[in-house]
């Protein structure tokens, strides 16, 4: 078990993690599961990912390959983890869940020989109590990873997991949930079939919340201080859904320039904040070919909410009709309109009328 700091990503094997910035909170770092190690019937196979409210894993139960995510200590990132898990225990028993991929983690109970309706666990682990939840096994890695590999990915698959991220965060927002804290981090992808198609899972869930209910949920430790909207970063934060619109445009703006918009390593949390609330970015350098994109992902990240389209939903319209093509997936699951349905209803229908009358004609005649 060692920690990690969540700001300078510094390591530490003996729990005695320092650093020499005064305003790296290193002392106060998560300690982090390693291969092998048991928490409960679970076993560690290799560490996924560290968000700034939780560490994702993958493991196994009785040899089974699964997820496991485990929220850092703290009654604010316990009690997040928690609205994750009822958020996804509702949205499963939604229609809209599966017509398409959804992009959202499927849950499996946390206790392989207990039943119970939190989907949620706890156990103890070298004297800390762990929250956690279990989802289905997904082979990708997070999308930073992708993009420190390939920084300038090619425009369909940028088009594509824009439009699946885009697709996901709507459906959260279908049943009035609010994200608030996209970011690369928080997004498993992996590429497969013929063209390669990126599917994508969404890890984290943000903030989690009602637009009503955000200013007793928000919290900037959930957040990557780069990825934090203007509005959450006031003398009176708010948020509503173009603040997700805000999170979406964001990632299409680093996915074209192949880089953060707001640069973060080596910088300290109050220093990026500073940089997002002027609105010193990178400027966007990437036109060209890329037009009609750079333009949605601009207006799409307006510092002024009022700005931007009024939700997700309308993004992903824009989206669709002005810069990208839909995923192959999609088109292909799409089936028939209600509108070339009844079309070739009709057809058959008159079809059949011409061949019976036709038929009348020649028996008649015998």
């Amino acid at each position: 078990m060692k920690q990690i700091c969540l700001q300078c990503e510094r390591s530490s094997t003996d729990s005695n993690l320092f650093c020499h910035e005064a305003s790296c909170p290193a002392e106060m770092s998560p300690h982090i599961l390693e291969y092998g190690e048991l928490l409960g019937d679970i076993e560690i196979i290799r560490l996924v990912t560290v968000l700034r409210s939780a560490t994702l894993y993958e493991a196994q139960v009785n040899k089974k390959k699964i997820m496991l995510k485990v929220a850092h200590p703290g009654p604010e990132h316990t009690n997040r983890i928690k609205r994750e898990v009822s958020f996804l225990q509702e949205i499963a028993g939604k229609k809209q869940y599966n017509k398409y991929n959804s992009g959202l983690p499927r849950l499996i109970p946390p206790y392989s020989n207990k039943s119970g309706t939190e989907g949620y666990g706890k156990a103890m682990f070298k004297g800390n109590l762990l929250y956690f939840f279990l989802f289905e096994y997904f082979e990708g890695e997070p999308l930073r990873d992708s993009l420190i590999k390939n920084p300038q990915l090619w425009v369909y698959h940028i088009g594509w997991l824009e439009i699946n991220l885009a697709r996901t965060v709507a459906l959260m927002h279908s049943i009035g949930i609010l994200h608030c804290g996209l970011c690369p981090e928080s997004i498993l992808v992996r590429f497969e079939g013929d063209p390669a198609v990126p599917t994508i899972l969404l890890i984290d869930l943000g903030i989690v919340s009602t637009p009503d209910n955000i200013i007793n949920f928000w919290y900037k430790d959930a957040v990557l201080p780069a990825y934090t909207a203007p509005e959450l970063l006031g003398k009176r934060p708010y948020a509503d859904y173009r603040t997700d619109v805000y999170g979406v445009g964001l990632i299409l703006y680093e996915l074209l320039i192949g880089q953060p918009a707001f640069p973060f390593r080596l910088s300290n949390d109050s220093e990026v904040y500073e940089a997002v609330r002027a609105n010193r970015r990178v400027p966007m350098n990437r036109i060209e070919d890329v037009r009609p994109a750079a333009i949605l992902a601009i207006r799409f990240t307006m510092p002024n909410p009022s700005e931007r389209p009024n939700n997700v939903a309308d993004a992903l319209k824009e989206l669709l009709s002005t810069a990208f093509e839909d995923t192959p997936e999609t088109k292909r699951n799409r089936g028939l309109s209600p509108r070339t349905a009844f079309m070739l209803l009709a057809i058959l229908l008159i079809t059949a009328i011409v061949i019976t009358i036709l038929l009348n004609v020649v028996l008649s005649r015998v």
